[in-house]
């Protein structure tokens, strides 16, 4: 994904462009209506992808450093929309939208790019994820627009400096916040999770569980799940039902209620974790409280993200095993919980929340370790 920066500037180089860290290629094909950005990162293909279509880290790095991103709505799938709006510091606003023609997990997002100030010309962004071994990824976005003309606008605007300050700003993003955090020795994975507020966290969490529910085929729901006696429906009904009693419970909190996950699973499902972003995103959610008589009183965001978004994590892999999707979870939260979990696990293994630890390989990758943990057979 590109988005160019509408403000004037005086960087009109043509051809390629570098940067002082990796290098940002931006080529003007003279005989066609395309722009060609090219750049290579220093992080496996799936979490370079995870960057681009996840809104809680799309927006710590799109555009330049100068602008503060606002994002609307971001439903990277395919079939799905986004609008977002870049502001400078002194108020003025430069709104971007689209829809999301293809989204192919880790390989390929195509989609539209239309700019408020230029109603006329939208640009067609074609976005591929070449994997160079050794954890690195080239990353080919192709801008294709309506004329010569309305390229060469687009061009003159200084976009440039806007992609290169992104380009840079995602690199700082995949250091500190891909799996080179969650599994490189020596480090803790709950210093990567202090940085990021309960809000950010449920809805990238959120996110990835909502991708599985649009893609279940209608046929899969009633499919066994991990847990014992579980379909892939119980999955939903479990997280849509068990946590709104809790909040009310504890916190006096009315969540908007859906239909049941046996009338229609993706809208009992959409409904329930709307309610629960809205919530997060309350300014005051922060100072209000969650009392209860097995964990005594929290913080009310903070016990949403220990007990609910922690448990939508858990459960994202057990809705992707029954339903035979992509099973892969983010190893940094893997690592996070893991390294919360173990000095408990006396606690929770009495506690009936988990069965008993399966046994996997001392040196199985984290994902493998957390899922042994909590009983799972991966």
């Amino acid at each position: 994904m590109s988005t160019a920066d509408h403000t004037p500037r005086t960087d009109r180089r043509n051809g390629r462009d570098r940067d002082g860290r990796g290098e940002t290629r931006i080529t003007a094909d003279p005989a066609l209506p395309t722009i060609v950005i090219t750049r290579e990162f220093a992080a496996p293909p799936a979490h370079v992808f995870r960057a681009h279509t996840d809104p809680a880290l799309v927006v710590q790095w799109l555009g330049p450093r100068r602008l503060t991103m606002r994002i609307d709505r971001y439903d990277a799938r395919t079939g799905g929309s986004y609008r977002y709006t870049h502001t400078a510091d002194d108020g003025t606003a430069y709104g971007f939208h689209g829809v999301f023609h293809e989204v192919r997990p880790h390989t390929r997002i195509v989609h539209t790019l239309g700019y408020d100030g230029s109603p006329d010309n939208v640009s067609l962004e074609t976005t591929v994820f070449d994997d160079l071994g050794d954890r690195r990824t080239r990353v080919t976005t192709t801008s294709l627009m309506q004329s010569v003309r309305a390229r060469d606008a687009k061009l003159a605007t200084g976009m440039r400096d806007g992609i290169r300050d992104g380009h840079e700003r995602l690199d700082e993003l995949l250091a500190r916040d891909g799996d080179n955090t969650a599994d490189r020795p020596g480090t803790t994975a709950q210093a990567a999770a202090d940085s990021r507020t309960p809000a950010d966290e449920h809805r990238r969490v959120a996110h990835a569980f909502t991708g599985l529910v649009r893609a279940v085929p209608p046929d899969a729901w009633d499919n066994p799940a991990p847990c014992d006696g579980w379909t892939a429906r119980d999955v939903v009904r479990h997280l849509v039902e068990w946590f709104p009693d809790f909040l009310k419970a504890g916190a006096g909190v009315d969540l908007p209620k859906g239909p049941s996950a046996d009338d229609d699973p993706v809208a009992a499902w959409t409904v329930h974790s709307d309610g629960v972003q809205a919530l997060l995103d309350q300014p005051d959610t922060a100072h209000r409280t969650l009392t209860n008589p097995h964990i005594g009183e929290l913080p009310l965001d903070r016990a949403v993200d220990q007990f609910y978004t922690a448990d939508v994590f858990l459960h994202t892999w057990d809705l992707a095993r029954a339903t035979g999707q992509d099973e892969t979870l983010d190893p940094r939260k893997c690592a996070e919980l893991l390294e919360g979990m173990l000095p408990m696990d006396e606690i929770l293994r009495s506690s009936g929340q988990f069965g008993p630890r399966t046994n996997v390989p001392d040196d199985a990758d984290v994902q493998t370790r957390l899922l042994a943990f909590i009983g799972r057979t991966p």
